[in-house]
């Protein structure tokens, strides 16, 4: 091979080499603008996407106080709170209610944050180089865990009893407020109460407790209905109220609130009720 021939080989490795090169160097960067396009911009005070996509769910939980609750039971309340922030997917919201006789949501509206993750959220090499792990886990112990449970806690400390209990008029307007139109998966209601709707149109205190079909029939329940589009799962946590336990653990309880959020409200059809002892 004559010395112009390796010339022309030497420089045919070359190019080759340096459009190889050039192909990686693209592919880097493709690589990085593509994730850093697909970087979800964060609210910094709730840690929420600041897009309207709908694509994580939300858990609303609402809080009944309108009557004390004894030692056990807000030491369970406590405890059920503390399980569920940890149970909140990344950028999934948890927004908590307490019920309000005034039925004014601004007033009961405690508090709404989204999970801003964990380290153990963080997935993909791109990820783990550009976060710091202890930044992520500041971020979620005092930015989203300790504020919702200093909210719950101040919750707790200023319990006050109302005259009335309007359990099925709050959730109606938490379910429009929160569920109207969303689309996205994965949502779920959740209700700490004795669930003994008491208002002047309807007193389970008063007249007791009167089956569904039949309750389905009144203006009452078409005033009150509304639909959650077999999106939201609803689970009740059972406050136990002395002299009404015979009604909130009769099976005729338990299949009036099953068939009003599943018929009656298009809940998912998962509908749980768990008895808060105390």
């Amino acid at each position: 091979m004559s010395f112009r021939d390796r010339k022309r080989s030497g420089d045919l490795i070359g190019y080759i080499i340096m459009g190889l090169v050039t192909l990686v160097c693209i592919s880097i960067a493709y690589f990085f603008f593509s994730n850093e396009s697909k970087k979800i911009k964060i609210d910094p005070i709730t840690f929420c996407p600041k897009d309207k996509k709908e694509r994580f769910g939300k858990t609303v939980a609402l809080l009944d106080l309108t009557d004390p609750l004894n030692k056990a039971q807000k030491e369970f309340f406590l405890k059920e709170i503390e399980e569920l922030k940890d149970q909140i997917p990344k950028h999934y919201s948890l927004t908590i209610y307490t019920l309000d006789e005034d039925l004014d949501l601004g007033k009961s509206i405690k508090i709404s944050m989204c999970n801003p993750g964990t380290v153990e959220d963080i997935k993909g090499a791109y990820d783990k180089i550009s976060i710091n792990p202890k930044e992520i886990k500041k971020k979620w112990e005092e930015g989203f865990s300790k504020q919702i449970s200093d909210e719950v806690n101040n919750i707790i400390i200023k319990e006050n009893s109302q005259n009335t209990s309007p359990v099925m008029e709050m959730f109606q307007l938490i379910a429009l407020k929160e569920f109207k139109g969303f689309k996205a998966k994965d949502n779920k209601i959740i209700i700490l109460s004795d669930m003994l709707q008491n208002t002047s149109e309807m007193s389970m205190y008063q007249d007791g407790l009167v089956s569904y079909p039949k309750f389905s029939k009144t203006e009452n329940f078409l005033r009150l209905k509304t639909s959650l589009n077999y999106n939201v799962s609803v689970e009740i946590f059972l406050i136990q109220r002395d002299g009404f336990r015979k009604i909130q653990n009769s099976s005729n309880f338990y299949n009036f609130w099953g068939q009003y959020f599943m018929m009656g409200n298009k809940a998912k059809d998962d509908f749980v009720i768990k008895k808060v002892s105390g």
